[in-house]
């Protein structure tokens, strides 16, 4: 299951998100697509998979391939984990 880091400030410009580490102060900035993964946490990664592939009209492993690589994006600047 992937979850958010409670600890991040988020803020919503227009349809994207910005969010920043508390203690590192950096900024990454998700679109539309990465902004509904990311209000979809906590769920596990098919899951996001199967909700991006619907709501985008996608076909299953596009979207299972793009949220792997968000939360992989996510994960390595400590603003989601896996547990």
């Amino acid at each position: 299951m992937w979850q958010a880091n409670a600890d991040v400030l988020v803020t919503a410009l227009d349809d994207e998100l910005v969010l920043m580490h508390p203690i590192s102060n950096q900024m990454f900035s998700l679109n539309p697509s990465g902004r509904l993964v990311w209000q979809a946490l906590p769920r596990t990664e098919a899951a996001l998979s199967e909700l991006l592939a619907a709501q985008y009209g996608l076909a299953a492993d596009q979207a299972a391939q793009d949220v792997h690589a968000l939360l992989l994006a996510l994960q390595s600047r400590q603003l989601a984990f896996l547990t």
